[in-house]
């Protein structure tokens, strides 16, 4: 089969290598999955560049790779409720990768199966970015989605990328109200996402995040570069809640100053995403349900996850960047 590997940190998208290996076989507890869609994670090109490293080093070579559509092929002992010929989606450990691939293995905790009427693209594209948001919105407080928010002003900051597109549609859900803030190409996405208020960032308005109803926001969610609370806490309701999405080492560090600090009326922190298959469940009977949609930006096909990469640092996405495997070779 082929899959997309590197061999060294730091390159981005020319260290990536399309290469001929063999189809792995699955242990106990995993499934051989024959993969139709992959989702790009912008983590995966910071893990490329050191980001993980000097604390978690990778066995090289490595192939990228966790949100995956696909159909299983085979399983491993023990595994209970999936046979071949069913269609999945997954979440592969990121330290394990993979995903890059014509077949990739996943864990049975980090499968489910996929509603009929979505399809891989639309299936793989909510794996992370929809843990994403719907575990952040419930660190802050957003924990319904059946209305019972509507009490609550929300700010999401880069809202048209692969995550902000579908937290705007669960924060929605929620019946918050919402304000955006995106580029001007991408105000009419937005939009037709339900966003009560886009501001373009690159006006005057934009730039100071001020609701057009001089609303003042009870939640802030950052799913762009850092931006100093300082910047916006003119904007925020007394004990709102600011939450990156991206952490950083300044934004740790601005979440410890917070934290301790008796000054701040605002609470600054940073979101760390864990596996959750019932989350991964819930995210898809949304999809089926027609709650949710997928926006999906561009597609390439497997041999060019180099320019999926270079299409991601470019920072234009609209919703997810999708590989589609390559025809599988015969097992």
């Amino acid at each position: 089969m082929k899959h997309v590997q590197y061999s060294r940190y730091h390159g981005g998208s020319k260290a990536l290598e399309y290469v001929e290996v063999p189809i792995p076989k699955p242990k106990a507890g995993e499934l051989l999955l024959k993969v139709e869609a992959i989702s790009n994670n912008p983590v995966e090109l910071r893990i490329q560049d050191g980001l993980m490293k000097h604390f978690l080093p990778l066995r090289f070579p490595f192939a990228p790779g966790t949100d995956v559509a696909g159909e299983v092929v085979s399983l491993g002992t023990g595994v209970k409720g999936f046979r071949p010929g069913d269609k999945v989606v997954a979440h592969i450990h990121v330290l394990k990768g993979g995903g890059y691939a014509e077949y990739a293995i996943a864990s049975s905790s980090r499968v489910v199966l996929r509603v009929p009427e979505i399809s891989a693209s639309e299936a793989a594209s909510i794996v992370v970015a929809g843990y994403t948001a719907l575990q952040s919105a419930r660190q802050v407080g957003i924990k319904s989605l059946a209305g019972g928010c509507e009490h609550l002003n929300v700010q999401i900051i880069g809202a048209s990328g692969g995550v902000g597109t579908i937290l705007l549609q669960l924060v929605k859900l929620s019946g918050a109200h919402v304000t955006v803030t995106c580029s001007d190409r991408n105000i009419e996405l937005m939009r037709n996402l339900k966003a009560d208020e886009v501001l373009d960032y690159q006006t005057q308005q934009g730039a100071t995040y001020t609701s057009p109803s001089g609303r003042r926001y009870h939640r802030v969610f950052n799913c762009a570069h850092f931006v100093p609370l300082s910047n916006f806490s003119a904007q925020l309701q007394p004990n709102a809640r600011v939450i990156d999405l991206t952490p950083t080492r300044r934004s740790i560090v601005v979440a410890m100053v917070n934290k301790v600090s008796l000054r701040s009326p605002h609470r600054f922190e940073n979101f760390y995403m864990w596996d959750n298959q019932e989350d991964l469940q819930t995210m898809m009977e949304l999809m089926g349900a027609g709650k949710v949609k997928a926006v999906l930006d561009t597609t390439f096909p497997l041999c060019k996850a180099g320019d999926a990469w270079d299409h991601c640092l470019k920072r234009r996405c609209a919703g997810k960047i999708i590989l589609c495997s390559s025809p599988p070779i015969s097992s």
